[in-house]
Parts: structure tokens; sequence; C-alpha cells
């Protein structure tokens, strides 16, 4: 239950968290293994490949926003948001296992296939994923309790990434005696599943903080509300701050994770180690996080993604001139740059619930669906960018053919020297954040007045 100040018990805490392990077994299922499946897998070009990321993510931007205009005007017993964790389950778990299945097309009809099933993939993480991210600003409105919430969520998440990192290659060696490349489609059908059980505990343990009939989303027409929220976003502030660093950072570092097995397999040439470390970057992951949560909770949040984000460019500019093309000389700036990410994480998504109330306090609009809907769509935008980037610099070192010099430096440049540019810029775009926790309380409680 929550108290009147706005304090969430350990149950509601852990029972949200559930909802982003679920979450990122398919995030990271998608980000850590997609592009891998389809290359070398199905026989897809590192160019198409990149291009059905680029196009999938651009569907994201039909589909977010519209995602959250409608948990924003949804009414019921259950709440505006809680509704589609039960319902979304099991379509998302279906439609994992199709991405993952590789039916035997070749050419054209392999690049459609992987466009149409990625496209499904993220239409129904779209419908799961827009309302539970906007349960953070529904479950409380004290912004100490959001970082605290936001640390077991971030918890959960990089535990799901790192469950999802050793499920999916495990499983996929399993199974791969059924017929080759159908381990994967089995693989993800197990991770789908268990997917599907995270939501429905989430949906039965969280409860939403009721809303003031007047403070709810506006009754106005479906394209008026849009609109006004658009123009909302046009005048700028902490929320648009916020929106360029996801889509800034997003577009980085991804380029780190995805091409973690690319490392391996034509970097140092031992895919054998590629299992261990991908468990490790997990585990780094998932030990951070208490750590940044106890960091910001003492400071404030943008302290925290300073000095993340401090860790993050050591990490990438590590890899980008480390001397020695090795194991352990990748390893190492690799680990730094996930401890570093891990702050970036649990900052910004304890960051962007205190928006909704700025935002309802100067435009006197609650539009926490429409917020996070952006938000998720410009993180899958960058997702997609990023995946344009992979194979423009693939395609421009030839990565793929071999090891060598030019396979060192295209991996150099996608997981180094990118990934830097971009949390730098990051960093300059948040260096004047003011949104915090002082005036987040003053703004609190001026709502609470009118």
């Amino acid at each position: 239950m929550e108290s009147k100040a706005g304090t969430l018990s350990l149950g509601r805490k852990f029972g949200y968290g559930l909802g982003d392990f679920g979450l990122n077994l398919h995030w990271q299922g998608m980000g850590l293994f997609l592009t891998f499946f389809q290359t070398e897998i199905m026989g897809i070009s590192p160019v198409w490949a990149g291009v059905t990321f680029f196009v999938a993510a651009l569907w994201d931007g039909i589909t977010d926003p519209i995602m959250g205009l409608i948990a924003d005007r949804t009414r019921g017993r259950w709440g505006s948001h809680r509704p589609y964790l039960l319902f979304g389950a099991v379509p998302l778990a279906a439609s994992l296992a199709l991405a993952f299945t590789a039916p035997g097309f070749t050419g054209p009809a392999a690049v459609m296939y992987g466009l149409a099933t990625h496209m499904l993939l993220r239409t129904t993480y779209t419908v799961v994923a827009i309302p539970y991210s906007s349960l953070s600003a529904r479950m409380t409105s004290n912004a100490d309790e959001r970082t605290s919430l936001t640390g077991w969520r971030m918890q959960f998440a990089f535990l799901g990434g790192a469950v999802v990192s050793w499920m999916m290659p495990v499983l996929a060696k399993q199974f791969a005696d059924l017929d080759g490349a159908q381990g994967y489609a089995v693989a993800a059908s197990i991770i789908g599943a268990v997917s599907a059980v995270a939501f429905v505990l989430c949906f039965l343990i969280v409860r939403e903080q009721p809303v003031a009939a007047s403070r709810m989303a506006r009754d106005e027409g479906f394209w008026d509300d849009l609109k006004g929220f658009l123009a909302l976003v046009r005048r700028g502030g902490p929320t648009v701050q916020l929106y360029l660093c996801i889509l800034i950072s997003q577009i980085m570092v991804p380029l780190q994770a995805r091409n973690y097995l690319y490392f391996f397999k034509y970097g140092i040439g031992d895919m054998s180690r590629a299992d261990q470390a991908m468990a490790l970057f997990g585990a780094i992951n998932v030990l951070c996080v208490p750590l940044w949560v106890w960091l910001i909770r003492r400071t404030e949040k943008l302290t925290g993604f300073m000095v993340g984000g401090t860790l993050f460019a050591i990490g990438s500019l590590g890899f980008a001139v480390m001397p020695e093309w090795s194991y352990w000389g990748g390893f190492i700036p690799l680990a730094v740059a996930c401890a570093g990410h891990t702050a970036y994480a649990v900052c910004i998504w304890a960051m962007l619930p205190d928006t909704v109330d700025w935002s309802e306090w100067r435009f006197r609009r609650r539009d926490e669906g429409k917020i996070f809907g952006l938000a998720a769509f410009l993180q899958k935008a960058a997702l997609g960018l990023s995946g344009l980037l992979m194979a423009a610099v693939f395609h421009g070192f030839d990565v793929t053919k071999g090891q060598g010099e030019a396979s060192e430096t295209g991996l150099r440049v996608v997981m180094g020297v990118i990934p830097l540019a971009g949390i730098l810029a990051a960093m300059f775009i948040m260096r004047n954040y003011r949104l915090d926790l002082r005036r987040h309380a003053g703004i609190v409680e001026r709502l609470g007045r009118r």
C-alpha cells in the first residue's frame, strides 16, 4: 500500500520491477540477438538488417504516442494503465517467437519476413511497455520514492537483460538439433512464456494512485488531445531536455551492446567466451543499480547522470584506443562503460515521471501516457538509427568478412568512438537541467492545492 507521504511498500516495488524484467527479456533479446540472428541465421546482409531496424523504429513513431493517448484516455476499475499488462502479455510472447523463427526464406522474402515480424514484435511491445512505464508517475508523486521505484525497475530490467543474454544462446544451442536455426524459435518461445508470467504478476501486485477527475486526461477529441500535447513539447523545458538526451544516448549505447557478439567473433575470434562475457556484463549492471540509487538519493539525479556519463565515456574511449586486441583488452573498458550506462538508465527513468508533474503545473495538462509514449518512441527510433550507423560502418570496413585490421577498426568505431561522442553530447545538453528535488517538491505541493 501507499502512505499519505507517498511511500510505497516493498511488495509494490517488487511487483513493479517484475514488469520491467519481462519487458527486458524482449527488449534486450531484440537488441542483443535479433541483428545477429537475421544476418548469421537467416542470411540477411548487415545493410538490410540495419534497414529493417530503421523501418521498424519509424513504425514506433506512429504506435508509441498513440498508445500513450489510448492509455491516458482509458477508464476502468483496474485503472488506466494496468489492464494492458494483462491483455498484452500473450501476444507479446508470441511475436517474440515469430521474430526468431527462420522459415527458410531467402533474398527479398527473408528481408520482408524479418521486417514484418520485427514490426509485429515492436507493436505488441508498445502495447505493454508504454502503459507500464507510465505507471511510475501514477503509483506515487513522491520524487524520492520514484527514485527508489526506478531503482527496483532497473534492477529487474538489468536482471532480465542478464537472464536473456544467458538463456537465448544456451537454449538455442540446446534445441539446435531439432532443425538447425529453429533452436532460436524454441528459445524465444520459452523466454516469451517467462515474460508473460512476469506481466501477470505485475498486474496483480501494483496499484494506480487515484487521480482527481479534474486532473485526468481531457475529454477532448483524440486528435485535439494529441495536437495539444505536441504543442506542449514544442515549448521546451526539462521534458525536451530528457527527450534529446534519450535520443542521442540511445543511438550510441546500443551500438556497444549490439556488437558484443561481433567483437568476439570478428574481433578476437573466440566465440567460446561470449556467453561468459555477456553474463558478466549483465551481472555488472544488476550489481551497480543499488549503488547508483544510493548516490542519487543522497545528491541529485543529475549528479548520478553526470558521474555515470563520465564512466561510460572513459570506458568507450578505452575500447577505442586499447593497445592490445584481446579478450581482457576489450572486456575491461566495456565493463566500465556498462557500469556508467547503468547510471544513465536509472537517472533518466527516475527523472521522466517528475516532468509529468512539471508539465501539469506549467501547462495544466496531465499527460503521463503521452510523455512516456514519446520517450519510448525516441528510444526505439534511436535503436533503429543505431542500426543504420552500424550497417554503414560494417559495410565500409567489411567487419563481417573475417578478422583483420579493417574489422578491428570498424568495431572500434561503433563500440568506442561513436558511443563516446554520443554520451558527451548528452551530458552537454543536461548540464543546466533545473528540475531538482526541491523544485519538484514545490510543484507537487502546488498541484495538491489546485
